[in-house]
């Protein structure tokens, strides 16, 4: 900015020197002109910057780790003047890791409506946020600089990629059947009970099918039960980070999607509970879909990761049904751990605990 000024004051140096040293009108009227244009200038830029909006979307809610997202940039400059180019910072983090990325994005300012795009991807699972920071803007001669904060922001949630190894260790620990006699066992009432035979709908799960009345009726009918839920089972997740090792947590989430999905496939009904630090609360919800398993790691993605263990804390505080049970996920290295024999360990971090 400093170089476009001594340009100008240059170029209005040598416009007065022509004119004193010719002293006609040509260069008079060119004196006045070289005077005129950055008031021009900054006129001009300055309806701009006053009417220009710029925003920020995705194309989608939700990937798997290291997918990339397509995230749009949009400007709108209803005035017919265009403009060089516009800065735009932002920064692109993950919820869950002090991973803060700060960039920089220049765009041309052309009237109407403008979109740009770029890829972004996350090696963790978590909410990937994209938060707008600042719009810079410079007038046409680069003399004035115009800066405001940009409130814009697009999230995605990220989810794990599944581990087999996790999910052959769910289906070893609840074999077929299992459902029934946990619910059975674990609760006073039949919540297992069937409701009714309905047709089947594309995104049923195939386990729910009764093949008998299926054969007997010569179409697909499935089992809807009393009470779809049954909190008995519940996967009990420490959102905890070792110092700045990212990857730690990240492979936390995944053993525990893992277990969640095959549970899910198996069509066995579960929750799913956290701590809150934000709300200094133990958190659970009930999973018995995709659906819903989508829908509590999203919200467990606007949680916050910490230090200690008061999901295991808050856990065990609760009064619960003596046949009650949870698969507890944390460090394999931690006291907690070592008081019980894991069902499983996943990379060497994180121990599978039956409580």
């Amino acid at each position: 900015m400093l170089k476009n000024r001594i340009g100008y004051i240059t170029a209005v140096f040598y416009a007065v020197v022509l004119f004193l040293f010719y002293h006609n009108f040509f260069f008079f009227y060119f004196l006045l002109t070289v005077l005129a244009v950055p008031f021009a200038s900054l006129f001009v830029t300055r309806r701009v910057w006053s009417r220009l909006k710029v925003s920020i979307e995705t194309d989608s809610v939700a990937v798997t780790e290291s997918n990339d997202v397509v995230v749009t940039v949009i400007t709108e400059n209803p005035t017919h003047f265009p403009l060089p180019s516009v800065t735009l910072d932002f920064t692109v983090f993950n919820s869950f890791y002090p991973n803060d990325e700060i960039q920089s994005m220049k765009l041309p300012v052309r009237p109407g409506r403008n979109t740009f795009t770029w890829s972004v991807s996350s090696v963790y699972a978590g909410r990937m946020c994209i938060e707008g920071k600042e719009v810079i803007l410079r007038d046409y001669l680069g003399i004035k600089l115009y800066k405001k904060e940009w409130d814009a922001r697009a999230a995605v949630s990220v989810f794990p990629v599944l581990s087999e190894v996790i999910m052959d260790v769910v289906e070893d620990t609840f074999t077929p059947g299992s459902e029934e006699e946990l619910n059975s066992e674990n609760s006073s009432e039949d919540v297992t009970q069937i409701k009714q035979f309905r047709e089947y709908v594309p995104g049923d799960r195939i386990q729910r099918i009764n093949w008998k009345i299926s054969l007997k009726q010569d179409s697909l009918f499935v089992k809807e039960y009393e009470r779809e839920f049954n909190r008995s089972l519940t996967l009990l997740a420490e959102l905890r980070r070792d110092s700045d090792d990212a990857g730690f947590l990240d492979e936390i989430l995944t053993a525990l999607y893992s277990a969640a999905s095959k549970l899910v496939d198996m069509d066995i009904f579960f929750s799913i509970g956290w701590y809150d630090t934000a709300s200094s609360q133990y958190v659970s919800e009930p999973v018995g879909n995709e659906d819903s398993l989508a829908d509590a790691f999203e919200r467990m993605y606007l949680a916050d990761s910490y230090t200690g263990y008061p999901a295991f804390d808050n856990y065990q505080s609760f009064e619960k049904p003596a046949s009650s049970s949870a698969i507890y996920f944390t460090s394999a290295d931690s006291e907690r751990a070592k008081s019980f024999e894991p069902m499983g360990i996943y990379k060497e971090k994180v121990a599978l605990i039956c409580l």
